[in-house]
């Protein structure tokens, strides 16, 4: 019995251990999001080339997905957590030391890749070392820490920019991520099964043509890529300067605000999965979030910067909103072959941080159209409504994510929740 219980003790460790790579990596990822008129001033970019050096971490990220299940299910995840953690602080390192936009893209470049581990990487631990009924509730409990990751890199990073400065900031998450390294290769060491000896290109390409071949696959990948669009162009990046800019907050304060959608996906992605169970639909829970996000998101912009606990509330809506994007793995899941459902959850992840390498640039080029002045000028004490407007307008693009999510989710995605019984 002491035997067993100390074997769950220690399986329980190695996922903390490696959940704390998925937390740091997030915090990476949001880290621009607070640093957003410090690298415009001092790379001298506009609105669009920031959103480009952003949201170009998201290219490797969607592109190493499926590799990074398929090394994960052949070799021990000691190693490749180690490499990817490596890869995250050589891009964190880089970023922190760049003069110019093509540096900065190299670094988050390297980010992106090592982050496309993370995630992956957490699940393949659990399913080796737990039995498979913890598995769904573990998962939850991930993607709470995921959130609860990105909270970390807006509001206390925030106050470290605000404090010691963008650089000292980006070198003291280097720290951390080689101190994780180094923890990850000492102690992350479990015997693994091996399933397959080497990769099968022919196998590989056929089950993605069996998962692409299917309309419904793209369809519920479209509204996941629309329901994580508010995450990761709004609070990755656009949001801390829209709420510095609209209402006239700090920087610091801002961070803090953008944190409520994060904790509001975080408290209510299992939450939805519950309703989605209770309800026994998944087409329901998915029009349900994306409607109550275009709702909250709406009177986020229309609504007058007099009472910001209001605001706080509507965006803790918004981000609980997005929980759609986590129920629609579920939806995926269920409208391929069980023989594919790996490939199609994988297929489903591309989609969804896809939203950010399209949309980052996007709303930064519309914002450098409507407003094409230095930031400087666009977030400072004598802000006018010649700047709060083109934030608004440029906002509009996040709205649109969720308009649109919410008529496919009607329209045009199918109901699966009896298939499954």
């Amino acid at each position: 019995m002491n035997q067993i219980n100390s074997n769950k003790f220690r399986a329980f460790l190695l996922y903390l251990l490696v959940t704390l790579f998925l937390i740091f990596e997030m915090a990476v990822q949001v880290s621009p999001s607070i640093m957003t008129l410090q690298l415009m001033e001092e790379l001298k970019l506009n609105t669009f080339q920031l959103g480009i050096m952003s949201g170009i971490y998201f290219y490797t990220y969607a592109f190493m997905q499926i590799p990074a299940g398929l090394l994960l299910d052949r070799f021990s995840p000691r190693y490749i957590v180690t490499v990817a953690i490596m890869l995250c602080v050589a891009g964190t390192f880089l970023f922190g030391f760049t003069h110019d936009i093509y540096t900065g893209c190299l670094g988050r470049l390297l980010m992106g890749t090592g982050s496309a581990f993370a995630f992956i990487s957490v699940l393949v631990v659990t399913a080796d070392l737990f039995h498979s009924k913890y598995f769904s509730v573990l998962t939850g409990v991930t993607q709470m820490l995921a959130a609860f990751g990105a909270m970390i890199g807006q509001l206390p990073l925030s106050i470290l920019v605000d404090t010691i400065g963008w650089r000292p900031t980006l070198f003291l998450l280097t720290t951390i991520g080689l101190l994780l390294a180094v923890s990850v290769w000492c102690f992350l060491r479990y015997k693994k099964e091996s399933k397959v000896s080497m990769i099968n290109c022919r196998e590989l390409i056929h089950s993605l043509q069996k998962v692409t071949n299917k309309k419904q696959t793209w369809i519920v990948g479209t509204y996941a890529m629309l329901l994580w669009a508010p995450m990761s162009c709004f609070t990755s990046l656009w949001g801390v300067p829209y709420l510095m800019v609209v209402y006239g907050l700090k920087q610091t304060v801002a961070a803090s605000l953008m944190a409520s959608m994060w904790l509001g996906l975080a408290l209510a992605s299992p939450v939805l999965g519950w309703f989605s169970t209770v309800a026994k639909s998944r087409k329901l829970p998915l029009w349900l979030s994306a409607f109550i996000g275009s709702v909250s998101f709406a009177i986020i912009l229309i609504y007058p910067a007099t009472n910001i606990p209001f605001i706080v509330i509507l965006l803790f809506v918004a981000g609980a909103a997005c929980s759609g994007q986590a129920l629609s793995f579920t939806s995926i899941k269920e409208n391929n072959d069980p023989s594919n459902k790996g490939t199609a959850i994988a297929f489903n992840n591309m989609a969804v941080v896809v939203s950010g390498a399209i949309l980052q640039p996007l709303i930064g080029k519309v914002l450098q159209v409507l407003h094409p002045v230095a930031v400087s000028n666009l977030v400072s004490e004598q802000t006018t409504v010649y700047a709060i407007m083109p934030f608004k307008q440029s906002m509009l693009v996040v709205l649109f994510c969720y308009l649109i999510g919410t008529i496919i989710a009607f329209f045009f995605i199918k109901e699966t929740y009896n298939e499954e019984q």
